[in-house]
């Protein structure tokens, strides 16, 4: 138990050293009770300004989705991710034969510990939205970041997907880009320019993952 606390201190301060002791000892409970925490948190602080959207957006959402049911949604499909994510990581470990002694078990724990820096970004680039904003003035997805991402930048495009694609492109991401490479460095023992390409295809699910689920739930 103290090992796995110790794991997501040094997640912050010394990711290699949870990769590295995650390598020999692939321990995820208390990462994902953590995660799961972490989530409810963040949904309880932004819930202002997902009744806001919902109502916003669909007009009949008092009879299709409530914050219960997209509370539900988001914490099923956060573990979903992990566990689908974690899969697809093996099957191509088998299959390219990267660190035989890499099994799901390690994977897992490793996608684990990243989401909860996800977690983190999220908390503080959505979390601190009710001290610099109001809740009447979002009125779409995108605008629910403190720190403003390449959606900014682009111009006159209208397109709803893109411009939630662009928006999770900001300088907090890098935090987590980067503890995803360190992760893939120490879990499949390979160079630092495979780890970081691996890393930001990985980003890139996860983003398309989040507006498959935002435009389900919102559009």
């Amino acid at each position: 138990m103290k090992e796995s606390w110790q794991n997501l201190f040094d997640l912050i301060v010394n990711p290699s050293a949870t990769f590295t002791r995650l390598k020999s000892k692939p321990r995820w409970v208390v990462a994902s009770f953590v995660f799961c925490s972490l989530s409810l948190l963040l949904s309880w602080t932004t819930a202002p300004f997902i009744e806001q959207l919902l109502s916003v957006l669909k007009s009949d959402v008092a009879t299709t989705t409530s914050f219960a049911s997209y509370l539900t949604q988001g914490i099923i499909t956060a573990i979903l991710w992990c566990v689908v994510l974690s899969t697809i990581l093996t099957l191509v470990a088998r299959v390219f034969k990267i660190n035989k002694a890499l099994k799901f078990r390690h994977i897992y724990a490793g996608v684990v510990h990243t989401a909860l820096v996800s977690t983190m970004v999220y908390l503080v680039n959505i979390g601190l939205l009710p001290v610099f904003r109001r809740v009447e003035y979002i009125e779409q997805p995108i605008e629910m970041r403190v720190v403003p991402g390449l959606h900014m930048l682009a111009g006159s495009i209208e397109n709803v997907s893109i411009l939630s694609f662009l928006s999770h492109i900001n300088p907090l991401s890098a935090w987590y880009v980067f503890v995803l490479t360190i992760a893939v460095v120490v879990l499949a023992e390979v160079s630092i320019t495979k780890a970081c390409f691996t890393a930001l295809i990985i980003f890139l699910l996860r983003i398309g993952t989040e507006i498959l689920f935002l435009n389900m739930v919102f559009y």
